[in-house]
């Protein structure tokens, strides 16, 4: 009867330490394997930039209807000039897709670099459903998405800029 007793309360002690270490919000456990959502999403914020990706300017909007104007602004978002055209630039919002974060974060350092240029931009981040949505609808300013995200036949009407990751990544880019 006493053995019994024994085990009983190292087996209720042991579950008792096991389930603390497993419900503990820094698990040992998962710090180690890196199985917790806050580890994944570390890890996403931390990947490079891959691929291809799609810098789209509606054309159909009034404030964005000057040809000089989408080009200049695709020459600034490719680096090619660190200047922008600066007659009357009107207020722009950059969609982005919000669970994309490395191009969450090229999405703000452009837009740092759009303001500092001289440009009032406002970075929009939407679910990748609404913003396939808003982009389909011709419901965005200026979006930049990945181009396996959103294929560029589907936009027949904007006026799209193409950049690799490696441009992206350029110095002369993230200034």
């Amino acid at each position: 009867m006493k053995r019994k007793l024994i085990t009983l309360v190292l087996t209720l002690g042991f579950l008792a330490a096991f389930g603390v270490f497993m419900h503990s919000p820094p698990s040992i456990l998962d710090g180690l394997t890196g199985a917790t959502p806050k580890a994944k999403r570390a890890a996403q914020m931390a990947a490079p930039l891959e691929g291809n990706y799609l810098f789209c300017i509606n054309p159909e909007l009034e404030s964005f209807s000057d040809a000089d104007f989408r080009n200049d602004l695709k020459a600034f978002v490719s680096g090619e000039t660190e200047v922008l055209f600066d007659a009357g630039l009107p207020h722009m919002t950059l969609s982005v897709c919000k669970t994309d974060y490395p191009l969450l974060r090229y999405a703000t350092a452009l837009c740092e670099r759009l303001t500092a240029a001289g440009a009032d931009v406002t970075l929009k981040q939407h679910s990748e459903t609404m913003l396939r949505s808003r982009a389909i609808n011709g419901r965005y300013q200026l979006l930049l998405v990945s181009e396996n995200m959103l294929d560029a036949t589907a936009l027949p009407d904007a006026d799209i800029l193409l950049l690799s990751a490696e441009e992206m990544e350029d110095p002369s880019c993230e200034n």
